[in-house]
């Protein structure tokens, strides 16, 4: 610790950038945790020791300014793995059946096919599907069996960094460099909260103000009795709540 004796320092932690998170933490401050002093002082070694031996090694066979860490080099390698998995992987022939029907009033049912005889089906090449059309396409069909179930399910998660990432993908199109930087001006601007974080929790403050929202507007009948939670994955550092507005 720089300065000396440890006893004399104390350690402000908030996991969220509110007003009164920061507050309530230079109030209530705590003990410098010397077990995280001491694995900061280990990543700081690590990634010299990586990083000073394989950055030149990149110089030399890739290009010069490129730098390797003790996170993004073991990445790499996965991605490398992974990719060589890909092309040594041989696809398999396939095909899936359908049939339209249409119910008395005709309602459009579509039934996929997936048993023979009571045998699990799927064809493996154009004639056996041709066969199987030819079959399908002249029976009639009936409903022998229906079973009802109920089911719930929970609204997903609070966005995280990864999660944003990939709904912009799916939903926008998105690159990850186009979602990072969108997400960073709208965190500059106030609009949402910090875009790098890894946690699903989310600010006390901001869960009573929402919730208090919709009993006002919308009623209680729509507030479950508490607030939802959600697990976060193991070994998430949780340094700060999650995105949100």
């Amino acid at each position: 610790i720089i300065g000396g004796d440890e006893e004399r320092y104390k350690r402000v932690v908030f996991n969220e950038i509110t007003k009164n998170a920061i507050q309530q933490a230079f109030q209530t401050p705590g003990e410098l945790n010397m077990d995280g002093v001491n694995a900061q002082q280990a990543r700081r070694f690590m990634d010299r020791v990586v990083g000073f031996m394989v950055s030149p090694l990149l110089w030399k066979k890739v290009a010069r300014g490129l730098s390797a860490g003790r996170v993004q080099s073991v990445a790499v390698k996965l991605l490398v793995e992974r990719e060589r998995e890909i092309n040594a992987f041989i696809p398999e022939e396939f095909w899936d059946i359908n049939a339209n029907t249409h119910t008395k009033d005709k309602t459009a049912f579509k039934l996929l096919v997936a048993q023979k005889d009571g045998v699990a089906f799927k064809p493996v090449n154009e004639a056996e599907t041709k066969a199987a059309l030819s079959v399908l396409e002249k029976a009639s069909y009936e409903v022998c069996k229906r079973e009802d179930r109920p089911t719930k399910s929970k609204p997903s998660a609070p966005y995280i960094t990864s999660t944003l990432q990939q709904a912009a993908s799916t939903r926008l199109g998105y690159g990850v460099k186009k979602t990072m930087m969108l997400a960073q001006r709208l965190y500059e601007a106030g609009y949402i909260t910090y875009m790098r974080t890894d946690s699903t929790n989310l600010s006390a403050e901001a869960v009573d103000a929402v919730r208090g929202f919709i009993g006002s507007e919308y009623g209680d009948k729509y507030l479950p009795a508490k607030p939802l939670t959600y697990g976060s994955k193991e070994g998430a550092q949780e340094a700060h709540e999650a995105i949100r507005p």
